[in-house]
């Protein structure tokens, strides 16, 4: 009888170990800021291959005359958006694009640049501190007047296409994500879950 009690304790485990390793990983994501945002590469391969990857931001800051005319790729941190009629302006602080084409944060920004777009710039998505990506081509530099008194050179892309994600959906309510006591995974917290050992099934 000891024997067969040990054998249905050992076939218990087994069979309850896919539900405790979804409800481990589902608490993962829960409890460390609501549910993962991923957010998809924002421009497609063959828009990718219509730019000049090779061209580097402080070439375009160095040499923005020179440079006129090519299609590249740049992103950053959006600084300030106007809109004024059809033609939006957004003023960015350069940061270099990663893998999946978003700014890599952890890199140092080489810059400031302007985007001069005729899309759309919805204001729960453009707007200062939210990062941006454009593709386009390098058009003539505006002159800015800093607050010390100098000017500085502003190199200008006019957007072929502009991206900024879209806002992360609210955290999921406590009560939504446990769902109703049935017994199920996916359908909340079922009875002995929180017994000994964190009640989950397995655990002594």
């Amino acid at each position: 009888m000891i024997i067969g009690v040990k054998n249905s304790s050992i076939r218990s485990k087994r069979k309850n170990a896919p539900a405790l390793l979804a409800f481990a990983t589902f608490s993962v994501l829960a409890f460390s800021g609501g549910c993962s945002y991923f957010d998809p590469p924002p421009f497609s391969g063959n828009e990718v291959k219509w730019a000049d990857r090779s061209i580097l931001f402080r070439e375009i800051e160095h040499h923005p005359h020179a440079l006129e005319g090519q299609h590249v790729i740049l992103g950053g941190e959006i600084i300030s958006v106007k809109r004024e009629g059809l033609l939006g302006q957004v003023d960015v602080r350069e940061y270099p694009l990663g893998k999946e084409l978003h700014p890599d944060h952890d890199k140092p920004s080489m810059g400031t640049f302007e985007i001069l777009t005729d899309e759309p710039l919805p204001e729960d998505r453009y707007k200062a501190g939210r990062d941006v990506e454009v593709m386009g081509t390098i058009s003539k530099p505006v002159t800015r007047k800093l607050l010390d008194g100098t000017t500085k050179i502003i190199p200008v892309i006019r957007a072929h296409h502009i991206h900024a994600a879209s806002p992360p959906p609210p955290p999921m309510p406590y009560d939504e994500m446990m769902g109703p006591m049935d017994g199920g995974f996916g359908g909340g917290m079922y009875p002995g879950m929180m017994g000994p050992g964190m009640g989950f099934p397995g655990f002594f």
